[in-house]
């Protein structure tokens, strides 16, 4: 332990003479204090903006007048997406996913205001934020730090001494780990307390239950990450003649795993599971609510098989003998058809969106970059899934809020007399506001297990290369 914490030590007082490495330390540092700051500023002002806009949009609907409950349902209201703490740290897929959402009777509208619509097509290479520092700028500090560490020995000549005194390959490779996660640990040790301050700091708000679970595990995953990036660049160095070699095939690994691979299978998946556009999408839904998913039943069929069951089931001639506003059933009726039509072409949609994603997944068997990418937009509350669960969260509550408003048209109205009746304020009020929370850590990591499988096979691949090479490597003599 001793001679362990001696090389260390030594790797260390080598590394800060070095102006270049220490130069892109304090780089690397105020990149993520950049954009750690800016990621914070952006959450607290789209979350206010997000609070104050829902606060005023339950107002309007609390204050909409006396009015027939259907059109209150087409009056509808809006819902916003809540910002996570954790964003700030990780943007996700923030930037396309929308920010709000209209919702009305018979119509499952999409989400506007996508920041991406207004970025250059340079937003494809994603923003800065820390998460992106972390995992492509990190790394190449690590590069620039640690190619060197045997090839600096070998052309000095100081690695013949230090076999001579009975160190051995081993103790020196794991010496020069440690040296390089210490500095790398202090450089990043800022960022880290900061990240826990912020996210405590909003600890009472959040829509993430776990907020410490996920600050703890995104912590830990980049911890491997980086270690595993220290680990490949001493073994890197280890294997090669010289540093000019160490460090080309360093900065060619870290071109294809940070920047190559993931844009290839991005587009890849993307032709192979090509989505439709919009307008075919809708087009779809639009025919199929018209003539029905077989294409064979059209409204007016629907609707006179609904009105014989109800007057073969309450024994009566006519629709006005009924104890209830058939008009009521009939438009909840035609509101539960739109919604399976809607459901059944979403969940094809949706299915696709899995395949681009699941061939990501496997993907991050071989990229580790990819496995921690997937991983930090989980934890952080910015990825696929946690979209999904929030857009089902939102519908949910649409059909709840129309389904309330048809139910009271139908035990509160007559038929035929549809501006007759007029809901007042007690039946707006009826209509929580919408609340969410994000699925729990533990949840969402059973979707990614091929991704934390890739970070436990390559930090298993790391000890056997250096395991490997260390028993391997010949003595030194003069």
């Amino acid at each position: 332990m001793r001679q362990l914490l001696f090389i260390a030590r030594k790797e260390i007082k080598v590394a800060l003479r070095e102006k270049l490495v220490v130069s892109l330390g304090i780089v690397t540092l105020l990149l993520l204090g950049v954009a750690l700051y800016a990621g914070y500023v952006s959450y607290q002002q789209q979350k206010e903006i997000i609070t104050e806009t829902q606060a005023e949009k339950r107002k309007e609907w609390l204050n909409q007048g006396d009015k027939h409950p259907h059109i209150a349902a087409h009056y509808g209201t809006f819902i916003f997406k809540p910002k996570t703490v954790l964003s700030l740290f990780d943007f996700g897929l923030d930037a396309y996913t929308g920010t709000s959402v209209y919702l009305e009777a018979h119509y499952q509208h999409g989400f506007m205001f996508r920041p991406a619509q207004d970025h250059t097509s340079m937003i494809r290479f994603g923003e800065l934020s820390a998460a992106l520092v972390l995992q492509v700028l990190a790394p190449l500090l690590i590069i620039f730090l640690a190619f060197g560490a045997f090839t600096r020995e070998r052309e000095s000549g100081t690695l013949k001494l230090l076999m001579s005194q009975g160190i051995s390959f081993r103790l020196l490779t794991w010496g020069k780990i440690v040296a390089y996660s210490i500095m790398l640990a202090i450089v990043l040790l800022p960022i880290v307390v900061g990240i826990f301050i912020l996210s405590f700091s909003g600890i009472r708000q959040e829509v993430i239950p776990d907020i410490a679970f996920r600050a703890v595990l995104l912590v830990l995953i980049y911890g491997v990450y980086l270690f595993l990036f220290i680990s490949f660049s001493v073994w890197i160095s280890l294997r090669s003649a010289t540093g000019r070699n160490a460090l080309l095939t360093l900065l060619t690994g870290w071109m294809f795993f940070a920047v190559l691979m993931p844009k290839t299978v991005t587009n890849f998946s993307e032709s192979l599971y090509s989505l439709p556009s919009m307008r075919e999408f809708k087009a779809r839904i639009q025919e199929d609510k018209v003539n029905g998913l077989d294409g064979k039943t059209p409204r007016s069929v629907r609707r006179a098989r609904l009105e014989k069951e109800y007057l073969e089931k309450y024994q009566v001639d006519s629709v006005e003998q009924l104890p209830f506003n058939f008009e009521g059933v009939s438009m909840q009726a035609g509101e539960e058809h739109g919604n399976k039509v809607y459901d059944h072409h979403l969940h094809k949609l949706r299915e696709i969106f899995h395949q681009q994603n699941r061939l990501r997944s496997i993907a991050s068997l071989f990229n580790p970059f990819l496995a921690v990418q997937h991983l930090s937009m989980a934890l952080s509350g910015t990825d696929m899934y946690t979209f999904i669960h929030f857009e089902k969260a939102v519908e949910h509550y649409r059909r709840e809020l129309v389904r309330k408003m048809n139910g009271d048209m139908a035990e509160n109205s007559r038929y035929g007399e549809f501006y007759g009746y007029k809901a007042q304020r007690d039946l707006w009020q009826e209509i929580d506001d919408f609340a969410y929370q994000t699925p729990t850590a533990a949840e969402l990591l059973q979707l990614y297990h091929l991704e934390i499988l890739s970070l436990l096979m390559w930090t298993a691949l790391v000890f056997v290369l250096l395991n490997y090479s260390n028993r391997k490597m010949k003595p030194l003599h003069g």
